[in-house]
């Protein structure tokens, strides 16, 4: 009798821990075809804010600055650039529900190897969370902070969140994304607002390679200025013209 009760006990404790875990795995993120997105996977980012004039994403510099480029809103009917979604346990292979993950353009290359991870900056506009890029992939801890975005179901689409919990000991500022309109009408992306950027997501195996130079030579000394071929037969043209005479 005694053995039957340990033994029920066994199975019933064993049921539990099976229905916790079952619990804790959160429900995929959903494309718009109804299929679940995938790690390494691209995807564009459809608003669904019921206006025509707002786009998908892309970056862009602001308040004339060069070295810090925010995640912007084309303000016109745009696929944007596509990305992908990395979520933070790399045995993971699907996008789930409030799970840490990082973004990345896919189809942006800059020129001076600089990253299109999502990132958080606080240093562009005071007292406002940014969302740049420039971040890094993976590493989940309080160095990588800033670089961790959730996806949470909003009414009948979804919406980005930042609150990592790559760090127990670290109490970052939570929020969701949403939009705030620069004075030159650019729409960046920010943590905090209380009308979050409505989305969803499509699917793509295009990849459409834009390359960016660097804004400004003077920030990159160490590259330099490129120059066409006629300017350089110009150059050589007059250097020895001037030698001559």
């Amino acid at each position: 009798m005694a053995l039957r009760s340990f033994l029920v006990a066994i199975i019933l404790s064993t049921s539990f821990i099976f229905l916790v875990k079952a619990q804790n795995i959160s429900e995929p993120v959903l494309d718009i075809s109804g299929k679940a997105l995938e790690k390494g996977s691209q995807y564009f980012i459809v608003p669904v804010s019921g206006r025509s004039n707002e786009g998908g994403l892309a970056v862009s510099s602001i308040r004339n600055t060069v070295d810090t480029l925010v995640v912007t809103q084309y303000a016109q009917s745009s696929m944007g650039s596509s990305l992908r979604f990395t979520p933070v346990d790399s045995n993971e292979t699907i996008i789930r529900l409030s799970t840490d993950l990082n973004v990345k353009f896919m189809s942006i290359v800059f020129t001076y190897n600089m990253s299109t991870v999502w990132t958080i900056n606080t240093t562009l506009i005071p007292q406002r969370y940014l969302v740049a890029v420039g971040g890094v992939e993976g590493n989940p801890g309080r160095d990588t902070l800033g670089n961790w975005f959730k996806i949470d179901k909003y009414e009948d689409a979804y919406k980005f969140v930042y609150c990592p919990g790559v760090c127990e000991t670290c109490r970052p500022f939570c929020g969701d994304i949403g939009i705030i309109v620069e004075p030159n009408n650019k729409r960046v992306l920010f943590v905090g607002s209380d009308k979050p950027l409505k989305v969803k997501f499509e699917y793509t195996t295009s990849v459409i390679t834009v390359t960016k130079a660097p804004p400004s030579a003077s920030n990159y000394p160490d590259r330099l200025p490129t120059m066409s071929f006629i300017n350089v037969v110009m150059c050589i043209v007059i250097a020895y013209l001037t030698k001559v005479m």
